[in-house]
């Protein structure tokens, strides 16, 4: 964390929403920050509803304010929000649980940002706001697959996690499956993130400039998976991630083929 004003509140936020009605020093303690300085934060951001005071059990909770933020960025005419109906569609075309991923470049990392659950009583569980790495998964892969080479170079240079023993860490490997994620448009794995987490298929979505921002997943149980499946599920995923590439900029076309 820098020593800036606004990386502190921001980290005394993301500390609130991830633990509902805390006391001072629960929030110093998760953030790294003296009490003092988060108290003094505090005060400033309960003074503009971002944060909320419970004077009788003395905690604090996400405010109006930044309730009403949220909103604003998940409502329909966001550009999240108008990605929304195409996961939907996506999940109910499926029948299996699909999200929508946007890319944060300085970390080499994905969030997530829209999950839709199909029908089926069991599927995989996405957490909205979870975080992780773009080398590993169905979410990930189609990501990195599509930065600028130079990007990918810089990437595979970092200590890349093995999370399970299907995890490809292996800089040569990892540029063997993007070149092949590139040529195919779509990317497919088999538990790289999760043992046992089933096949995840996705596909990259674009901005208006051509950039890789995100990605659309669908991930089905290996119990509920076969072969023939596959392909129906990458051309609705992959016609999926192309609607979310044009949201918002109707010429915009990256050549996906449905």
């Amino acid at each position: 964390m820098t020593d800036s004003p606004v990386s502190k509140a921001l980290a005394v936020l993301r500390t609130l929403a991830e633990k509902e009605n805390v006391g001072v020093s629960v929030i110093a303690k998760a953030t790294s920050l003296n009490v003092s300085t988060v108290h003094r934060l505090l005060q400033q951001m309960t003074d503009d509803n971002m944060v909320a005071y419970d004077p009788h059990l003395r905690t604090y909770s996400i405010g109006t304010a930044a309730v009403r933020f949220a909103t604003q960025v998940l409502a329909s005419g966001s550009p999240i929000g108008r990605v929304r109906p195409i996961i939907v569609t996506l999940a109910n075309e499926l029948a299996e649980t699909c999200a929508f991923t946007i890319y944060e470049p300085k970390t080499f990392s994905k969030i997530v940002t829209i999950v839709e659950h199909g029908p089926q009583p069991l599927g995989y569980a996405f957490e909205i706001g979870s975080r992780d790495g773009i080398h590993a998964g169905a979410s990930g892969t189609p990501i990195a697959a599509f930065l600028p080479d130079d990007e990918i170079e810089k990437m595979l240079q970092l200590p890349l996690e093995r999370l399970t023993e299907f995890t490809i860490v292996d800089p040569d490997a990892l540029r063997r499956k993007f070149r092949l994620i590139r040529k195919n448009g779509y990317a497919m794995s088999r538990g790289e993130r999760i043992p046992g987490a089933g096949v995840g298929i996705g596909a990259p979505v674009f901005n208006r400039y051509g950039r890789v921002i995100g990605s659309v997943v669908v991930t089905i149980p290996a119990f509920r998976w076969k072969k023939e499946r596959l392909p129906k599920v990458v051309k609705l995923v992959r016609q999926a991630a192309e609607k979310a590439s044009a949201v918002g900029d109707p010429s915009l076309s990256r050549g996906i083929q449905s």
